[in-house]
């Protein structure tokens, strides 16, 4: 990918593939790119980053699975400086989960001006062979310092809680997605007590993204794979993996087909303490 920041009265961002070009305006904006990191953040950011990308700590997003305090979230993206009408650009080392979930805290607490860069900084560093605009710096980043305005606002829309599956598991009325591996949805994995919540179709992350290509499928392929397992634009979608992070894969996947969809964030290790027997689906060897 290229990205070009064009400053005037109009910020210009521009993405070049092999083969399509995407231009994107955003009419008075900030563009801030946020380099995120599983571990050693620090250490690894000043290594390398992209130039002028910022670094946002991925456990600093929530405790234990849960998403910190909206006011958190708040003081966190403003002492980034990050400001209401930011564009913000996400990207991690090529991991995509760690990006993702990141996207899906974002939309969480009111800033949908997001976006990622695909392939993240592995994909940057391998264009960067070919053309001098995709430029990476070391150190700790030299920006000059300043308090941004981003007020959070919480989406309830995109969470849900243990209470909210056990209801649309009784009625019936929303489509319910794990995002385990196929061995864990089965429960034949060896690390716990895997299995599925009942009535909980299957779609593992491999299934939208191209690890060797550092892409996600196209719309359209992403749009067959959710078609097949059932799943209709006219009711929303909750997902659901251990941790929430593989569930944020395919949530960003479904909004990238306009699919109406949230994340059950207490995910199978709640539900395998709280749900009754009956709505557990796990096979007799690991009970």
């Amino acid at each position: 990918l290229i990205i070009l920041m064009i400053a005037g009265k109009y910020r210009l961002l521009m993405i070049t593939e092999k083969y399509l070009t995407y231009i994107f305006i955003f009419k008075n904006n900030k563009i801030r790119c946020l380099c995120k990191k599983k571990k050693f953040y620090r250490r690894y950011y000043r290594e390398e980053h992209i130039e002028s990308a910022k670094l946002l700590e991925w456990p600093s997003l929530s405790h234990s699975g849960v998403p910190i305090h909206p006011l958190q979230f708040q003081r966190l993206l403003r002492n980034l400086g990050v400001d209401s009408d930011c564009h913000v650009i996400l990207y991690d080392r090529g991991e995509v989960i760690w990006s993702t979930y990141a996207f899906w805290i974002f939309q969480l607490f009111g800033h949908a001006k997001i976006s990622l860069l695909a392939g993240g900084l592995l994909e940057w560093k391998r264009l960067q062979s070919n053309s001098t605009q995709y430029r990476i710096e070391s150190g700790a980043g030299d920006f000059v310092s300043r308090i941004g305005n981003f007020r959070s606002q919480w989406n309830s829309n995109i969470i849900y809680t243990f209470d909210d599956v056990m209801n649309i598991v009784e009625l019936k009325n929303h489509d319910l997605i794990d995002a385990q591996d196929k061995e864990h949805y089965s429960g034949i994995g060896k690390e716990a007590v895997y299995g599925h919540i009942r009535t909980a179709l299957n779609i593992p992350i491999d299934d939208v993204y191209d690890w060797h290509k550092r892409k996600w499928l196209d719309a359209n392929k992403l749009f067959e794979i959710f078609i097949k397992k059932g799943l209709s634009r006219s009711r929303r979608v909750v997902i659901y993996c251990a941790t929430s992070l593989k569930a944020s894969m395919i949530f960003y996947a479904l909004q990238k087909c306009d699919y109406d969809c949230a994340i059950y964030f207490g995910s199978w290790s709640e539900w395998l303490i709280r749900a009754p027997d009956f709505l557990k689906v796990v096979p007799e060897k690991n009970v």
